[in-house]
């Protein structure tokens, strides 16, 4: 949003067409100046915008890039992972074979003796991944890598890995085999290494009609996996089997990448919204403060009656002592008010008139009374801040313009000059002082209104008698306060 004054339509750019009415500059150039810069800033703020989107759609591709193909994590059950082992075979169901483990080599070897006496006898290697009620979360893994071998008699050897889940809705904690068996096959002779994705896997169908599965509850399941388990075959026949387990690894993403897509749908948008919401809260802001300041500025042009006829043959300087004068106090009041108003309130007026200064021209002469006004006008001019503005108003009255200075501080500044004036020594013995009115503008009141406050200050300062600072606060809408 442009700022008032920077572009054309502006408050202050009607002070600044004046202004260049009276300098002989064309105001056709002035608009064409303001609406250069109005243009840059909008050019600035639109390439600044590219910037950003275009770092944004990079690190969003980069994201999503290692997302895609990093951004893994894997669970291994090897020799060195430190999982309980043991065996299952199927003397628990009054078969005969007998199963044993050991770790040779940094595998498990386990040694398997199949004998006659059940349907399907079997014997596995089972580690342990969890007690029931509670296992382990396989369901952020994508795939299962299986490093195993086998020996066995027969011909053509197959192995069985088993997932089983437990589930209170259809598992005991007192019976193993009530966790779902999630079975795949496959020849080790064949596949020495085997990647298989776990939705590869199927609920054994002998386990669904034991427990009379509900079709619910009749899918994989690997959020709760309480034992992973290497099996002999499901046509196996008597005599001895060895099953070598040197390695399984679990892959899979950190975070799934239809949820990652969604985070960054999600953050993209939660931008969105904070830069929608940033650029409303500051447009917002910038108009109140255009506003604001058109009208103060209007205000103060028609306080210090900057009218194009009476510009054309003001100088900015007074001649006797150096100082502005008004049409020097208007310009450089619109310099500074341009940097806005955050630079020029709290703004403080002090209006300072030399007491009984009409005796002193009478009694000793104009050249005297210039001498003092130059005198005055020097002592003020070394002890303001070098952002005041110091103008003699006319006659024997001056006005300082204090921008970012609390009324506090500006009656603090008069008391100081004040005092500086009663005790200097003045030409021919002269004692001189001063009477100093203080009062504040506030952002958006009439500038001319506020002088007024700080010439009536002043003049109360006189009837009070003379050689003192009267303060004029204002409190609220429409109360004033006096203050000595």
């Amino acid at each position: 949003m442009p700022r008032m004054g920077e572009c054309p339509g502006g408050g202050r750019l009607h002070l600044c067409r004046k202004l260049a009415e009276v300098r002989g500059v064309p105001r056709t150039r002035v608009m064409a100046y303001r609406l250069r810069e109005c243009e840059g800033g909008f050019s600035m703020n639109i390439k600044s915008l590219n910037r950003w989107l275009g770092a944004l759609i990079v690190l969003t591709a980069l994201a999503l890039a290692w997302n895609q193909f990093a951004m893994e994590k894997s669970f291994v059950v090897d020799a060195a992972s430190r999982l309980p082992v043991n065996t299952v075979d199927d003397r628990s169901s009054g078969g005969k074979s007998v199963a044993a483990v050991k770790t040779e080599n940094g595998r498990f070897v386990m040694d398997c003796t199949i004998n006659p006496g059940y349907e399907w006898p079997y014997c596995a290697t089972a580690f342990e991944l969890g007690r029931a009620p509670y296992g382990m979360d396989l369901s952020g893994y994508d795939t299962m890598t299986l490093k195993v071998a086998y020996e066995g008699p027969e011909p053509q050897q197959q192995v069985r890995v088993f997932l089983l889940n437990y589930n209170p809705k259809y598992s005991s904690q007192k019976e193993y085999e009530s966790a779902k068996v999630q079975e795949i096959f496959y020849d080790p002779g064949r596949d020495k290494t085997l990647t298989v994705k776990l939705s590869q896997f199927t609920v054994a169908s002998w386990w669904s009609n034991e427990h009379n599965i509900s079709v619910q509850n009749a899918g994989l399941e690997f959020d709760n996996v309480v034992a992973l388990q290497v099996s002999t075959g499901g046509k196996v026949v008597p005599g001895a089997h060895r099953i070598w387990v040197e390695r399984i690894e679990f892959r899979g993403k950190l975070i799934a990448p239809a949820t990652f897509r969604l985070i960054v749908i999600g953050l993209w948008m939660l931008g969105l919204i904070a830069y929608l919401f940033g650029y409303s809260v500051s447009t917002r802001r910038k108009l109140l403060a255009t506003h604001r300041s058109r009208l103060s500025l209007q205000r103060l042009n028609e306080a210090l009656q900057l009218e194009k006829q009476s510009l054309q043959h003001m100088a900015h300087r007074d001649p006797l002592t150096g100082v502005l004068n008004r049409h020097g106090l208007g310009e450089e009041l619109l310099r500074l008010s341009a940097k806005g108003d955050k630079k020029l309130f709290p703004l403080s007026i002090v209006f300072m008139d030399i007491d009984h200064f009409k005796r002193i021209n009478d009694g000793h002469g104009h050249g005297v009374g210039d001498e003092v006004l130059r005198g005055v006008a020097e002592m003020v001019q070394g002890d303001i801040q070098r952002d005041d503005l110091f103008a003699r108003w006319g006659g024997e009255e001056f006005i300082i313009l204090c921008p970012g200075t609390e009324p506090s501080q500006a009656q603090a500044m008069a008391e100081r000059l004040r005092r500086a004036v009663s005790v200097r020594d003045w030409p021919h013995g002269l004692r001189v002082t001063s009477s100093f009115g203080v009062s504040e503008a506030r952002a958006g009141e009439d500038l001319g209104e506020s002088i007024r406050r700080a010439d009536g200050a002043m003049y109360r300062a006189k009837q009070m008698g003379r050689d003192r600072v009267e303060l004029h606060l204002v409190h609220g809408r429409g109360r004033d306060q006096d203050a000595a």
